[in-house]
This record gives C-alpha cells, structure tokens and sequence, in this order.
C-alpha cells in the first residue's frame, strides 16, 4: 500500500509537515505495543491519567471509541512526548495523528449550545445571532462557513454589551482579539504628533476591528470607542485560527485584507512618498507582490540568480531583516558573512548595489517571519518620473546608504556612552562580532531585554535567588551572549512577533502591556519551548518536591544563603494567578484541565506581571541588572554610525 500524502491537520499546525500512516504502518505499531503505557505517563495532558493504551490501541484500529478516548484525542497537541519514551520506538504521534484525522474536525459536529442560550442578552436569539454574523464579509457564503462552524466560533467567544464611550480597543497595546460589531456604533481614532485625537472612521453593525493584532500580534494601531449602545463578539485568537483552518476562505480573505491595509498605511508614512496623491498611492498599492518569509529565509542573495529580485524596491510589513555582505577570501567559498544593518517594519532598500551604491551586492536574511511588499522597478519608476521630490528623496537615502557601508567602524553599547564620549571605539572585528551577535541572536526583536553591565556585576547571583524566591523556580540565568561590557541574560525578551504563542489551548498568552505569560490553560506540553528559537521557556514537572531543611544549621545557612520568605514543600505554580485564566478553547462542560491533575507546567519570565517591580533588576545590590528596550539603548546602525562619523570629525 502507497504512503498517502499529507492531509490537512486542525489544530496542529507547529507540525502540519508530518504525513499519516499507512494502514498497514498503523497495524504494525499496533502489534508492536508492549502496552507498558508509558507513553500514557509521559503524556501531559491531564486527561491521559484517565486513559489506558489498550482503549487507545482499540479505538485506533476500531470503531469503538470511548467518549473519553475521543476527547482525549482531540485535546492531542501532538507534542510528541510520548514518542522518546516508548521502548519498542513505536510512533505513538503518528498513531495519534491517523486517530485524529479518523475522527475528523471536532467543527464538524453538533456542539452544545445551552451556555450560549443562558447568557442571550434580552431580545436576542440563536437565529439573531448567526444572521448578525452573516452580514460580516467573511462568513456571507453558507457553503463556505456552515452554520455549524458559526455556533461553535460563539460557544467559544463571549457577547459584549458596552455603553456610549467605552474603550473597546486602546492604541498602542498588544491583543490577539478580534471584535465583530453586531449592533452600534464605534468610532476609531489614533493619537496625532502633539497628542490629540485624530478621527479615522465610523465602524457600525456588519464591520469588525482588530485583525492585524490576531495575524501579526504587533501593537494596536488605533483606538475603538463604542458612540452608541453596541453589542459586539469577542472572538480568541485561538478560535479565529481554528476557524482560519476548517475554512480556508476566511484566511484567504484576512490575508488579502491585511496586505492592502498595511502597505497603503506604510507607503502614506514613509518619508520618501509624502506628496504623492492618494491615487497614485493605491495605484502603487495595487501593483505591489506581498512575499512571506520564515526565520533565516534568504530574500535576495548575492548569487547570479538572485540579480531580478534585487532590481525591486523592498519595503518591510511585518518583521526583521539582516542586511549582510559576503567578504572576500583568498579562495572561493571562503568568506566570511559580515552584517552591515539590520531593517524592520517600516523600512526598504532597493537591493543589493542601489542600496549600498559601492558596486558591491549584499544578502538580505529574514531574522524572524517577515512578511514583504515587493515594487517592481518599472512601477517605481512610473512614480519618481511624476514626482520630482521623491525622486531627490530617493537619491538622497541612497547617498545615506553610501555613507554607511564606507564608514566600516562599528560602535555596540549605550548610546548615552557614544554621546559623552566615556568609551574607547571598539577594534572593526569585534564590532562587527558585536553586531552580529545582536542581529543574530535577535536581541533586537525583543522589547523587554535583561541586560547586566559587567562592569558593575559581582556576580552574586542575588538576581537568580530573588526570581527564585518570588516564583518558586528562577524564571532567568545571568549568563548570556555578551557584546562589549554587556551581558544579555537568558531571560524571555517579550519579542515583537512571539512565535511561542502558536498554543491551541491558550496556554501562553500576553497582556496588553506587552508581557507574555504562562496562563493557567498550560499543561506543560513543551511547543512553546521548543519554538523559542532563544531557549528561554522551561518545562517543569508539578511533581517535585524539595525537602524543607531539616536542622537548625541547615535553616541557619538556608537564611543566609537563599534569604526569607521561601516556601517549601511542594513547589509553587510559577505563574502570576491573578492574571492566570481559563484557555478560550475549554469545554462547556467545566471538566477543563484546570480540575484534572496537572503533569508539567512551562516557565518563563513574565516581567514579574502583578508586582510593583521585577525581582531580579530590585535584588541587584550594584545596580548592574536592568531591562532596555534594545531599539532605543543600542540604537540603530545609521544612529551609531552618525554618532561614531560626528566624534570622529
């Protein structure tokens, strides 16, 4: 029997590029099982205390699914835990995997409405609700989204009454929400240079808001107040995905929304096209190719093949990008990447040699997913023949370019040093070390970064046993990539674009501050620490215990050692409870994870959420410990190359 090819996976995409099993493949991983369940213990989720091999085995091969088997499978994060474990290297995963798509998309059947029902404000029904949802673009076609994918996308949300002038959505946070306006009004405004309001549009019934926060998890770009009485739909990121998912033209209606909202807001507030008229500005809008791009993706490279791609102009949407240049070695193959800038959301470059105009091409690399407009050189062209000024704009950038690939000096520090000159330039090769280490280790795709100035730190650990003492088990290690005199600790960064968010349980999510946090969903399955590309997620087994000291000198040198107000027995949760909730994606029937036995857990720095301070930057007895947002301590590479140019002069 052939291999099937992949099949579409709901739920699982951190592994959507897994293939089935065959049924011959399923029987012979079936006979192999020694039925030693292992894999049942190692499993974390907190249903698989309640589910034996054999009824899986059964179910696998059988018609005869259990009701708790069923659950069990559709909860499967396909984590993978249970596969190391096994001692006959059975693929328990891809058994899971031909169970799951056996059973089919959980959507796909009834789902019990009567919660929904309870909580009906007055004068609203069931038929009210789903006829209000229709009236939104992406759910008007009923062959496309049944009505059954419809009432399980409200038994997962929550209904929203808001009163006149309340903030549904505040600029300049972060949420993964998306709302759906089913009665009243909304106005959405953003902040202007001096303050003030600024008023953008009128939203009412059949409209939504917050898309781009779901798709790219950036900051809200807007403020949306309710003018009227409103009724609206919050829908969880995780729901709006699976929705994404079991009907594929609900994505491809987001996705062609969102790439010709941003590049029209991003080409209206780049420098280079002020003045051009809002016609040429969509007609531009029109033209351009969107192309996305996953971590260490090359965009263009200095290869022959690569020339056509470099003859447009790039403008970045989403992301970060690592502009390099190969250097030259006595023999071919043998130079070394150097990394001349790095770019993000906002920015362009024309490629390769009418960026650097040295004559020389570069290599443009994606440092996290990157999502690109490309416009091509003929419609470039047609804009900068009508408008003289961004012609001379145009030219002007690309003389700023120039200017930066001659001045091969480098400086990686605090920008506040390079102003009062307290600092001896560093040699080229370590600062372009310095430089890569910060673009490639994707310091500046944090926005919270733990930094330790060595110069001051006594290397006491005081920072490590204050996370300790708070949290129950240290969330950080002062260790870290060191540039200069500074030490980036292993710590989570709270990045722009957390690719650690990718849970289908909710069980990582983040605050509107910005803070990403482990909420009381997590069940220690590991996906998010394996998609931190940083290493600075955990996983901890609930079942540890450390023995409280026993004598009095043990108690004596514990007080000394690790201070007061620790607790033993048996460890704390590591998480912030007030800010702890329930996963959107729970069952209506309250048997969550939360009332289950709980295996594991992950960890990870939240900014200390719910405290007046952060433990580690208070307990610092020099002051050496402290957070930066990396954009503004270290600076761009323009930046530091002005200032390095200036002092020089």
């Amino acid at each position: 029997m052939q291999k099937p090819t992949a099949l579409p996976m709901i739920g699982v995409q951190h592994r959507s590029h897994l293939t089935p099993l065959t049924e011959n493949e399923v029987r012979f991983e079936i006979d192999m099982c020694i039925g030693c369940d292992r894999c049942m213990r190692a499993c974390p989720l907190p249903l698989s205390s309640q589910v034996n091999i054999a009824d899986l085995n059964l179910a696998t091969i059988s018609d005869e699914v259990a009701p708790h088997v069923a659950r069990f499978t559709q909860e499967c994060v396909m984590c993978g835990s249970c596969v190391p474990v096994c001692p006959v290297n059975n693929h328990r995963d891809l058994l899971m995997l031909s169970l799951k798509q056996r059973l089919g998309i959980s959507w796909d059947r009834n789902v019990d409405m009567s919660l929904v029902l309870e909580y009906l404000p007055q004068g609203w029904t069931l038929p009210l609700l789903l006829s209000r949802l229709r009236e939104q673009p992406m759910f008007g076609d009923s062959q496309l989204v049944p009505d059954n994918y419809l009432k399980h996308l409200l038994s997962s949300s929550k209904l929203l009454s808001l009163v006149p002038d309340s903030i549904l959505i505040q600029e300049r946070t972060y949420g993964r929400e998306m709302y759906f306006i089913l009665d009243g009004r909304f106005m959405t405004s953003t902040l202007g240079p001096l303050g003030q309001e600024l008023p953008i549009a009128v939203l009412g019934r059949g409209e939504f808001v917050g898309e781009r926060g779901m798709l790219t998890g950036q900051q809200r770009t807007a403020t949306v107040k309710a003018q009227t009485t409103a009724m609206v739909l919050e829908v969880p990121e995780q729901v709006i995905q699976r929705m994404m998912e079991v009907a594929p033209s609900v994505r491809h209606y987001f996705e062609n929304l969102h790439n010709t909202r941003s590049i029209v807001s991003i080409l209206k507030r780049m420098a280079l096209f002020q003045g051009v008229a809002d016609q040429d500005m969509h007609w531009l809008a029109s033209k351009v190719r969107f192309r996305n791009y996953e971590r260490d993706e090359v965009l263009f490279a200095d290869r022959e093949e690569a020339q056509p791609a470099r003859e447009a102009l790039h403008v970045i949407l989403d992301g970060f990008v690592k502009v390099a240049r190969m250097s030259s070695g006595s023999h071919p193959g043998q130079g070394k990447e150097r990394i001349i800038a790095y770019r993000q959301n906002g920015d362009y470059f024309a490629g390769g040699l009418d960026m650097l105009g040295d004559g020389k091409a570069v290599t443009a690399t994606a440092i996290n997913r990157v999502r690109l407009a490309e416009i091509r050189r003929e419609d470039m062209l047609v804009i900068l023949s009508r408008y003289p000024e961004v012609n001379q704009r145009f030219m002007h950038r690309l003389q700023e370019y120039r200017v930066m690939a001659d001045a091969a000096q480098t400086f990686i520090g605090p920008r506040d040093l390079l102003l009062r000159g307290q600092t001896q330039a560093l040699a080229e090769a370590e600062a372009r070390a310095g430089l890569r280490a910060l673009v490639g280790g994707g310091v500046v795709e944090g926005t919270e970064v733990l930094v330790i100035d060595l110069d001051k730190c006594v290397h006491c650990d005081k920072c490590e046993e204050a996370c300790e003492r708070r949290h129950g088990h240290s969330r950080m290690n002062r260790r870290g990539m060191v540039v200069g005199n500074i030490s980036v600790a292993t710590a989570c960064r709270h990045c722009q674009d957390p690719v650690c968010l990718l849970c289908s349980r909710a069980g990582i999510a983040r605050l509107p501050s910005g803070e990403v946090y482990i909420t009381e969903s997590c069940i220690g399955c590991g996906i998010c620490a394996e998609r931190c590309p940083y290493d600075n997620i955990s996983i901890i087994s609930l079942n540890e215990q450390e023995a409280a000291p026993s004598s009095t000198w043990e108690r004596f040198t514990r007080f000394f050692s690790k201070g007061v107000g620790r607790e033993y027995g048996k460890r704390q949760l590591p998480m912030a409870q007030q800010f702890a909730m329930p996963g959107p994606l729970t069952p209506a029937d309250g048997s969550d994870a939360i009332a289950e036995v709980r295996k594991k857990l992950a960890i990870k720095c939240d900014l200390c959420a719910g405290y007046s301070n952060q433990a580690c930057v208070q307990a610092c007895p020099t002051g050496a410990a402290f957070r930066v947002q990396p954009g503004q301590f270290f600076g761009s590479t323009e930046d530091i190359l002005n200032l390095t140019t200036s002092q020089e002069r």
